[in-house]
């Protein structure tokens, strides 16, 4: 009788066991996926680099919502383009769920400072404030009875405009009263770049430029010059220069008095 009672108990506790095992079974592969929709899992497409409206449209082909999470300055992407998504791209998800973007809103605009009334050096510090660049380059020369020396006198960007960083910027800086005679200024032995600067102070035009070979000097030195130093001349008379290379070959370049004068 006992054993009898031993042997009904036992399979009994093994039909539980099995019962048991079959209902984890049938959560984990049929009541689980169901609810979880798992077979409704796709990949999440690639939106990056998008404009957002295309990035929309192809999210909603593939069962998913976009989501404008946030909006932030970017030089690399177009204003209106995915710079990121989130899920990432081809990373499997749930059909439905909403795929949260972060789009470019463009380069951030550098407003124009006022130069005028500045010096050279102060105009400088005061573009490079505003994330701006301005060089001695970007200097163009002029005579002024209004403006003492030195001080920036025009400016080719109106003060409080909105601009790209990477704008070119003109200004003009006075060079004082007019003088009563004007004379040539020693060239030689002057970095090319810096003759144009003082030939341009000197209320001269740069005209012919040739280059000779002088491997015993610094590329682009000035060797000589035309008219010589300390001679008179009248304003906005040409000065040619000769001016040092380490080509073998000779270069004759022409510059004209528009490509010479300051903008």
């Amino acid at each position: 009788m006992k054993k009898t009672k031993l042997l009904q108990w036992s399979l009994a506790t093994l039909i539980v066991i099995v019962l048991i095992i079959i209902a984890f079974f049938l959560m984990d592969r049929v009541v689980m996926p169901y609810y979880t929709r798992h077979d409704d899992e796709v990949e999440v497409p690639e939106v990056v680099e998008m404009v957002v409206t295309e990035a929309d449209s192809v999210l909603k082909s593939r069962g998913f919502k976009l989501v404008v999470e946030r909006e932030q300055y970017d030089w690399n992407y177009p204003e209106g383009t995915v710079i990121d998504q989130n899920p990432e791209a081809f990373s499997v998800t749930k059909k439905g769920r909403r795929i949260y973007v972060t789009i470019s809103i463009g380069e951030k605009l550098a407003t124009m400072p006022n130069l005028t009334g500045k010096s050279a050096r102060d105009a400088i510090f005061a573009a490079q404030s505003a994330g701006l660049t301005l060089s001695d380059e970007n200097f163009g020369y002029e005579y002024s009875n209004y403006y003492p020396e030195g001080v920036v006198m025009a400016q080719s960007i109106p003060p409080g405009t909105n601009m790209k960083k990477d704008t070119p910027i003109h200004v003009t800086v006075s060079l004082g009263s007019l003088p009563n005679e004007f004379r040539v200024p020693d060239l030689v032995g002057q970095s090319l770049e810096r003759a144009k600067k003082i030939i341009l102070m000197s209320g001269l035009e740069v005209g012919e430029i040739v280059f000779e070979n002088r491997p015993d000097l610094l590329p682009n030195t000035v060797i000589s010059q035309n008219p010589n130093p300390d001679e008179k001349a009248d304003r906005g008379q040409m000065v040619d220069l000769t001016v040092s290379t380490l080509e073998e070959t000779g270069i004759e370049e022409e510059q004209s008095t528009e490509e010479s004068k300051p903008d």
